[in-house]
């Protein structure tokens, strides 16, 4: 009974993958381009760990038909710039020759051209020419990208910290002196004054899916995650640390990671991905 239960499990086992092969092979081919940073870290590699983060995780769910295994290290957003410097060229040109239907007709100027890669939505259009000669250099049908929006502790994710913070030293109040002796045992007798305080690091960042044939964003999502720790004061003794460190960093990376791959993940999943 053992060994067929066994067998059965492996047939199942072997069967799933081969239908996760299958999906892969028919779903549109991909390729993963590098994340660009649009924080004040841009020199750390924040977008270099994102990046690797995510890719691995769309990998390893085997249902990405991608046609490189590793991240396309080309700097999008920099293309993009020297494209819009030139649009700057000839809207200067169209202004002292006082053509200005150049100047409001231009590729520039079309309303669903997104303005920056990090601007660029559902229905946007991210420069159709670039985009198009990226896909047909790679072989893909799709460019998956995104952008670091914001990363650290700015104002963004002080609130949200500040508000567990509020919570946690409200339910202490509340506790009083007995309840903090009950929740941190001896310790808890010498709770005059019991304050816990909150710190982390958050990393906000989106992925987009741009159709490589017409440079247009078909699915967008913007994710935040982050990775806290406390420090309970109790009366002069502290109780865990209030001090970031890398580690934390590496946290909020993997969980932002975690959430961008699963949200792409579970829209393949549902159909609303590659539509006609």
């Amino acid at each position: 009974m053992n060994k067929i239960t066994a067998l059965l499990s492996a047939l199942l086992i072997c069967g799933g993958m081969q239908a996760s092969t299958v999906l892969a092979n028919d779903t549109p081919s991909c390729v993963f381009m590098k994340f660009t940073d649009d924080t004040r870290f841009d020199r750390i590699e924040s977008t270099g760990t994102l990046s690797d983060l995510v890719m691995e995780k769309l990998l390893t769910s085997g249902k990405f038909n991608f046609k490189e295994t590793k991240v396309i290290d080309e700097n999008l957003e920099k293309r993009l710039y020297d494209e819009r410097a030139q649009e700057f060229a000839n809207a200067r040109w169209a202004m002292n020759y006082g053509n200005y239907s150049v100047l409001f007709e231009g590729a520039g100027f079309n309303e669903n051209k997104a303005q920056t890669i990090a601007a660029a939505t559902v229905g946007q259009f991210v420069s159709p020419g670039i985009i198009a000669s990226i896909g047909l250099a790679n072989k893909a049908d799709y460019l998956i990208q995104g952008t670091i929006i914001n990363l650290g502790t700015g104002n963004w994710l002080d609130n949200k910290i500040a508000n567990i913070a509020q919570g946690a030293n409200t339910a202490m109040s509340v506790m009083g002196a007995s309840g903090a002796a009950n929740l941190l045992g001896p310790v808890g007798m010498l709770a005059s004054n019991v304050s816990v305080k909150k710190t982390g690091v958050g990393v906000q960042a989106d992925l987009r899916l741009i159709k490589a044939a017409t440079g247009e964003v078909v699915w967008h999502k913007c994710v935040t995650g982050s990775d806290t720790q406390k420090q309970v004061n109790v009366g002069f003794i502290k109780i865990g640390s209030d001090k970031l460190n890398n580690d934390m960093y590496y946290k909020a990376m993997e969980a932002t990671s975690q959430l961008i791959a699963d949200a792409l993940i579970s829209d393949l999943d549902a159909g609303k991905l590659f539509l006609k």
